[in-house]
């Protein structure tokens, strides 16, 4: 996988315990789904697709509500019942549907970059336009997010900047826990090795990763620790030294 320096004291950065969920027709999508994510490493999410690993990521960043079970973030106990809650304490979710769900595609490259932290540019109840400018540049530059300019829709860019410009926008909310739901699909290969050095750089700075991917060798390649699921339920745990796809693949199909 990909080298990274062994992460110095980690911390519990979320914990996860006992979540339940049930859809609207009373199904069960999780089944006490329990698992904890540190500092300084990337927590890969593998099993076959559809079989609650959106679910239980959707459920820790408030997008689905919990029937039953708690979430810890940084040793509190918090209440998350939608997706402003979860930012506030510190997750930041970067969702597989980046048009329907990560952008504004009828906007501009500059609003989605800066949404996320427009707050911290605030004059009263105005925004800032000079200091927007200049933070949009500078997440433009930082991340070599390709453009034809700022006031251009996010819709002109390619799979890859766009998806950039998802990540872009929640690195200056300073989270704790980053929540990554298929990171590189629909994005080529180079567009792909700039998403995993940006990962990368996150939990060097002590962040934890959470990361969804239905790709085995990307989540062989990028996991530190291997969460397995199999209908609503955790089957497996692996940690990178000891998994293969032999081994993920035999948990994901762990059946009562």
């Amino acid at each position: 996988n990909i080298d990274r320096p062994e992460p110095v004291n980690p911390r519990k950065r979320l914990e996860v315990q006992g979540v339940t969920c049930v859809n609207k027709e009373g199904v069960r999508t999780l089944d006490n789904a329990t698992f904890t994510a540190y500092s300084g490493e990337i927590l890969g999410v593998a099993g076959l697709q559809g079989h609650g690993q959106t679910e239980l990521l959707n459920a820790v960043s408030g997008l689905y509500p919990l029937s039953g079970g708690s979430i810890i973030v940084n040793g509190k106990q918090v209440g998350i019942k939608n997706a402003g809650q979860a930012i506030a304490n510190g997750i930041a979710l970067v969702p597989s549907d980046r048009k329907n769900q990560g952008l504004m595609l009828e906007l501009s490259n500059r609003h989605n970059l800066a949404i996320s932290s427009m707050k911290k540019r605030m004059k009263g109840c105005f925004i800032d336009k000079k200091a927007e400018q200049a933070f949009s540049e500078s997440m433009a530059s930082k991340l070599s997010i390709k453009m034809g300019g700022l006031d251009l829709p996010v819709s002109s860019l390619s799979g890859g900047n766009q998806q950039k410009v998802v990540i872009a926008k929640w690195l200056y909310s300073n989270a704790d826990v980053y929540i990554f739901d298929e990171p590189t699909r629909g994005i080529d290969v180079g567009a792909k090795s700039e998403i995993y050095t940006l990962m990368n750089n996150l939990v060097k700075q002590g962040k934890s990763i959470i990361m969804i991917s239905s790709e085995l060798t990307e989540v062989l390649r990028m996991s530190d620790r291997i969460l397995i699921m199999c209908e609503g339920r955790k089957t497996g745990e692996i940690s990178i030294e000891e998994a293969t796809q032999e081994k993920i693949m035999h948990a994901a199909t762990l059946r009562d």
